[in-house]
């Protein structure tokens, strides 16, 4: 599962937001996939960005996640694992 903090700045203190397997960011509780889930493993991800200058502004009316996963079948050197990369869309927005 892929754990989420949340501060009032860079500088601030930083709070757990969705941090169990429980109650992820993004996990097997929370995550559906179209057709048969190709991972359980949702990690080494980022959120993609309304815009591209330095403020790095999320929009909470699309969120979407980049995010690497790999089959639970697969086995071997941590570097040789055949990563893919997947992409979380929200389906819940109160916009």
């Amino acid at each position: 599962y892929f754990r989420s903090w949340t501060s009032t700045s860079l500088t601030g203190t930083w709070s757990t937001y969705a941090a169990t397997m429980t109650n992820p960011f993004a996990g097997a509780t929370n995550v559906a996939f179209t057709g048969t889930p190709w991972t359980d493993d949702i990690s080494h991800g980022e959120m993609i960005r309304t815009n591209v200058d330095q403020t790095m502004t999320i929009s909470p009316c699309n969120m979407r996640y980049l995010y690497q996963g790999i089959s639970p079948s697969a086995t071997g050197d941590y570097n040789a694992l055949p990563w893919r990369i997947g992409l979380l869309t929200a389906t819940n927005s109160p916009c």
